[in-house]
């Protein structure tokens, strides 16, 4: 920077403290005089003050904004970290609910498989709390963001129905995590 432009931006700064609070930068307050005829020089150094103080605030702007875009992504990714490590424990799950669904009703008292319902129902918990949630699939209508349709049966059922669930789907907050295995009710012909 060269001394003319430093020197009319030391002037330029001098002249907006003396309008605002009436003082001379000796500290004594003076009678404001109209400004002199501007030149070409302070001119110019008053359009690049302006254009450096609007560039000023549109970098801050856009420093905040990206600020707040971060902190969203940052959020979204915690909270959806965990989804390939729930969709593996999916399938422990869908183990305990076949083993559990093969008990004979003689043995259903007996300790052990006491024990067993006890583990689903605690992996079921956690991972609720987590922010799991089956997705009821029987009776409603099919949907592809929510089901695989692994056959088309002739029924009764209103056709494009859900008649059989093969395996449950799963969503993870408002994301699926895992869609369900469906049989798909079709008209008769």
């Amino acid at each position: 920077m060269d001394d003319k432009t430093r020197k009319a931006e030391e002037l330029l700064e001098e002249r907006l403290r003396t309008r605002t609070n009436g003082e001379t930068p000796g500290g004594a307050v003076a009678d404001v005089e109209p400004d002199p005829p501007a030149t070409a020089d302070t001119k110019a150094t008053t359009v690049t003050v302006e254009e450096l103080t609007s560039d000023l605030k549109r970098m801050t702007a856009d420093f905040s904004n990206y600020r707040k875009r971060n902190d969203a992504e940052r959020a979204e990714f915690a909270k959806f970290a965990k989804a390939d490590l729930i969709a593996k424990l999916l399938d422990v799950l869908d183990g305990y609910d076949r083993a559990l669904a093969t008990v004979p009703d003689d043995l259903r008292g007996q300790p052990w498989v006491e024990g067993m319902w006890l583990v689903e129902r605690k992996l079921r918990t956690v991972l609720e709390a987590e922010g799991l949630e089956p997705i009821d699939s029987l009776g409603k209508p099919f949907d592809p963001y929510l089901h695989e349709a692994v056959a088309y049966v002739e029924s009764d059922e209103p056709e494009g129905s859900v008649i059989q669930e093969h395996q449950k789907a799963y969503r993870l907050h408002d994301r699926v995590i895992r869609p369900a295995l469906v049989t798909v009710a079709k008209k008769k012909e």
